[in-house]
């Protein structure tokens, strides 16, 4: 399908050169008929030495003709060229504020709704299309807001509950079998796990978390979280291949970093399929981590994220020192983070080593 600007100039400059036909051809006819089928025959008494040529040879005609169509040739082409070229200026000035909407639109992202499009100079009807796409994004940003709140206020009465619940089996005594209440609070703590997740992206998504960030070796915490999921991939029988230099420092909430790469690593050994590789990379300024593991083909949307991931999107889009960017190819899920790398403090370097993180519940 051809672009709006293509069909315009070609709109504009096929116009102008079918009213250049049509006048050139009535032009042509008439001349002919002039040359060819009309005579002069009138007399002038009172001079006598005029002399007039009563009709044209048909050779003469064909002579005249010939070097009035060369001519309007040589004068026109170049005019259609600049026809062409003025065509396509006004065609692309014309559609400039729909290029400029687009391009205001591609930047309005789930976190960017309070943004409103803007035209500096537009005419009439785009200024009414302005005005109703802004008042869609004032409704979107609204309905984008109570639906956030509602899910905050829905995890919080979960949680209320689901504690409750568990307090009441902890105190259950022997009413309950001892086997029985053992799975009810494994059921509840995952229930559990699940509401502070989604309480956890309802904050997120209203910009309510408000991150402590400090200097932090990326590659101490990477390295430490590894260990424990070299467990679990042994217990399936997957390979896990890492590898992570030395002294990696960025600057991060340590506690909402860990439960981003644990997320993404228990995202990779769920729901991938064979080996899993963790590698970390410092390179101009910058600190990317790579997580990749193998996919089946049902795993055919990079869209439908599960809660793991939500998570880590959530998070991700309220830190502005990080990149976060997912792709799926040839079999593959990549989840890639990007930092900014830093220089860490001498009194940092040195109490490192003692610090313990603490275990994402």
């Amino acid at each position: 399908m051809k672009s709006l600007r293509l069909r315009l100039t070609l709109w504009f400059t096929f116009s102008f050169v079918a009213v250049v036909v049509v006048f050139g051809t009535l032009t042509y006819q008439a001349l002919d008929l002039e040359l060819r089928r009309k005579s002069i025959a009138r007399d002038y008494p009172q001079h006598p030495d005029w002399k007039l040529h009563g009709s044209f040879s048909k050779a003469e005609v064909q002579d005249i003709m010939t070097e009035l169509m060369e001519k309007a040739l040589v004068f026109s082409l170049p005019l259609v060229g600049l026809v062409l070229a003025m065509g396509y200026w006004l065609a692309r000035k014309s559609i400039a504020p729909i290029a400029s909407v687009n391009e205001q639109l591609r930047n309005i992202q789930s976190k960017t709704l309070q943004q409103r499009i803007t035209l500096a100079e537009a005419d009439v009807e785009f200024r009414d299309l302005v005005r109703h796409i802004n008042e869609l994004l004032t409704r979107l940003e609204d309905a984008f807001g109570k639906i956030s709140e509602y899910s905050a206020r829905v995890a919080h009465e979960l949680r209320t509950h689901l504690t409750i619940l568990r307090l009441k089996v902890e105190r259950s005594d022997n009413r309950i079998a001892p086997d029985l209440a053992e799975e009810l609070q494994d059921e509840l703590s995952r229930l559990t796990h699940v509401t502070d997740q989604l309480l956890l992206i309802a904050k997120a998504e209203q910009r309510r978390v408000v991150f402590d960030n400090h200097d932090i070796d990326l590659s101490a915490m990477v390295t430490d979280l590894v260990q424990d999921f070299r467990l679990i991939a042994q217990e399936s029988q997957r390979e896990l291949h890492v590898s992570v230099p030395p002294h990696c420092w960025i600057s991060a909430d340590s506690r909402y970093l860990k439960q981003i790469l644990h997320n993404l690593l228990t995202n990779a050994h769920r729901h991938g399929t064979g080996e899993v590789t963790v590698r970390l990379r410092a390179r101009g300024g910058f600190c990317s981590l790579l997580v990749a593991n193998k996919v089946g083909p049902h795993h055919g949307k990079l869209q439908t994220l599960g809660l793991g991931l939500r998570v880590v999107q959530a998070l991700l889009n309220l830190d502005t020192g990080s990149k976060y960017s997912v792709r799926q190819q040839r079999g593959l899920y990549v989840a890639c983070l990007q930092f900014a790398t830093i220089r860490p403090s001498t009194d940092r370097i040195m109490t490192v080593a003692h610090t313990v993180y603490d275990p994402i519940i």
